[in-house]
């Protein structure tokens, strides 16, 4: 399982970008081919980076890590790759991988909060409240079978019209039931991404989840969730970000 200790220093974080997504993924730009994405590490002073493309509900994927591992075999580079994915933790219990997919990954990544997507299950009460106990209940269910090696910006959903403000979520979140919720999964030996998009979309929350994660113990790892190779550098949104999380 890929841990390390706590780290709390957002420059020292920064030289992992540990959420890419590659052309593998239908989000990921053309543009996003293994070398040019190692180009672009090797550009941005990264020592570490971690390839994750969706887990699809349906197909093989075992087939695309083989000719990402393939690809990255015939590329000299310092930067270290982690073949992971992000998957689907789309109801309570419920994860969209095999056990073969999660045996091949170095990181596995899981997402909780793609509503958008239409196989995702929804809260029977679609209030800020539901969507607060449905993440838990989801996150709980991860923890207990210890394949996650990291949240994916955690709590943050995309509700499609089940609420007016995607916001109104993770203000049901008080910092109690942060701090506990964190505690379980730092117990459980899972990280929790600092998200750079995610940040700045709702920096209110994501001041909260860095300063009750460090209260806590957590252990928090660094995803830009590139789809682009414009993305890839988290350099760019270190000033934003310590403006928020500091």
């Amino acid at each position: 399982m890929f841990l390390h200790e706590p780290i709390y220093d957002l420059d020292i974080l920064a030289r992992s970008n540990l959420h890419i997504h590659t052309n593998f993924s239908r989000c990921g730009k053309p543009e996003m081919r293994l070398s040019a994405i190692l180009k672009e590490a090797e550009k941005s002073g990264l020592e570490r980076i971690a390839l994750t493309d969706h887990s699809p509900i349906e197909g093989s994927f075992l087939a695309q890590i083989h000719e990402l591992k393939a690809q990255a075999a015939a590329i000299e580079t310092p930067v270290k790759i982690l073949f992971g994915a992000e998957l689907s933790a789309y109801g309570v219990g419920k994860s969209s991988e095999s056990f073969g997919i999660r045996a091949a990954l170095d990181y596995r990544l899981y997402s909780c909060n793609h509503y958008h997507q239409e196989f995702w299950e929804f809260p029977q009460e679609q209030t800020p409240e539901g969507f607060r106990e449905h993440a838990f209940a989801i996150l709980r269910a991860l923890f207990q079978k210890g394949e996650a090696d990291c949240i994916a910006h955690p709590f943050y959903g995309r509700f499609l019209d089940a609420l007016d403000d995607i916001k109104d979520a993770t203000r049901a979140i008080s910092d109690t039931q942060l701090g506990d919720i964190m505690r379980e999964g730092t117990a459980a030996k899972v990280a929790w991404e600092l998200n750079s998009g995610a940040i700045r979309t709702d920096p209110e929350f994501y001041r909260r989840y860095f300063a009750v994660g460090k209260e806590v113990g957590a252990v928090f790892n660094f995803g830009t969730d590139a789809h682009r190779l414009e993305g890839i550098d988290p350099r760019k949104f270190l000033p934003d970000l310590k403006r928020i999380l500091y």
